[in-house]
């Protein structure tokens, strides 16, 4: 059983015929029992302290734990933006590739289009050629009866035309 400070304030001994003196056991009494209060207060205060403590202690680890959550949720969002990243990058740089393959098809179909068309005006060249050589033999065996009469006035004629003297 614990006493109070008023079970000390209130305790009585019987009365002997040699002893202490009633006053000062009853001044110690209540010395005692005021510094018995004293602790009793301070350990109410203390625990309501610790209570306090406990309760802050408390809000402390589920903010942690929060904070901790928050964490891995991050954490988490960050790998996923990584890899959605990492997969918009794959998809971009494959379809660049496909569009560079395009164009280089394309230009390759460009390419052996002009070199077509290069082989296409080369033979008309050659044809239109021919053509003209024909044409300008057929004028020269036409001149050439009408200068069998000039011939003597053609030998110094600077004008005078050969087939050695045509192009190609």
């Amino acid at each position: 059983m614990t006493l109070t400070p008023l079970d000390i304030e209130h305790a009585t001994f019987e009365r002997a015929p040699v002893g202490f003196k009633p006053r000062a056991v009853r001044d110690l009494l209540e010395r005692i029992a005021g510094e018995r209060e004293a602790m009793l207060r301070e350990q109410r205060r203390l625990r309501e302290e610790l209570a306090e403590r406990d309760e802050v202690i408390a809000g402390l680890r589920e903010a942690e734990a929060e904070l901790q959550r928050a964490v891995i949720a991050a954490e988490r969002i960050a790998t996923e933006m990584k890899n959605n990243a990492r997969e918009a990058a794959r998809l971009i740089e494959a379809d660049a590739r496909a569009h560079a393959d395009l164009i280089k098809r394309e230009i390759a179909a460009q390419l052996a289009s002009s070199h077509l068309e290069l082989a296409r005006l080369q033979r008309s060249q050659s044809i239109v050629r021919e053509q003209l050589r024909g044409q300008l033999t057929a004028f020269l065996r036409a001149l050439d009866p009408i200068d069998g009469d000039r011939s003597a006035e053609a030998a110094g004629d600077a004008w005078a035309i050969g087939e050695e003297d045509l192009p190609g």
